[in-house]
């Protein structure tokens, strides 16, 4: 049966997604270098040919989900608009989405930090995350200078250093991690 431009372009947007999803899982599985092609085309249900139909390489399936990753993370830890100020409002959520989100998508997390202990294949992302990453670099060192940090920069760091190792203790132990406890407790010190 003949389809529309629309009802192809939908099916087109499926199968790219079901194509990252599968990418995701098996690069937080087996970590970037060890993942095949094969293996992905093989956990999204396709062939190794079509999957060449809608990204060139691995590379190009790990960039597209390391920036939409960071992007869509992002939006939920603190959706950005022109010119606005962080509050103490919004760092409460970016506290509370930062370690709920690890419980809930475990996948994105082990890809996230699998990425980050493996220098060769952070080289090909990071210009790009960085660059996804600088606004919410940007709010969160004017937050703290807006508290009166002597070194909002710093801060800006140390308030990162400590979401991420509270992350990775979610991702490896969720079922008896004190999320809720540390969250208050993160409350109490960057708000």
């Amino acid at each position: 049966m003949p389809r529309t431009k629309e009802q192809f372009e939908v099916m087109r947007k499926g199968s790219r997604q079901r194509i990252l999803d599968a990418a995701l899982e098996v690069f937080a599985k087996q970590r970037y270098h060890s993942a095949t092609v094969g293996s992905i085309a093989k956990t999204a249900g396709i062939s190794k040919g079509l999957m060449y139909n809608y990204f060139k390489s691995k590379e190009d399936m790990l960039n597209e989900l390391m920036i939409g990753m960071m992007e869509n993370l992002m939006c939920e830890f603190m959706p950005l608009k022109p010119d606005r100020k962080f509050t103490q409002d919004d760092i409460v959520n970016f506290i509370n989405v930062g370690i709920d989100l690890v419980l809930e998508k475990p996948y994105y997390w082990k890809l996230y930090f699998s990425v980050f202990v493996q220098p060769d294949v952070m080289a090909m992302v990071y210009d790009k995350m960085m660059e996804a990453g600088k606004p919410y670099m940007e709010g969160l060192t004017e937050y703290f200078r807006s508290k009166g940090e002597a070194n909002p920069e710093f801060m800006m760091r140390y308030f990162a250093a400590v979401m991420d190792g509270i992350q990775l203790h979610c991702m490896l132990d969720p079922k008896s991690f004190p999320a809720e406890t540390v969250k208050k407790l993160l409350i109490r010190q960057f708000v």
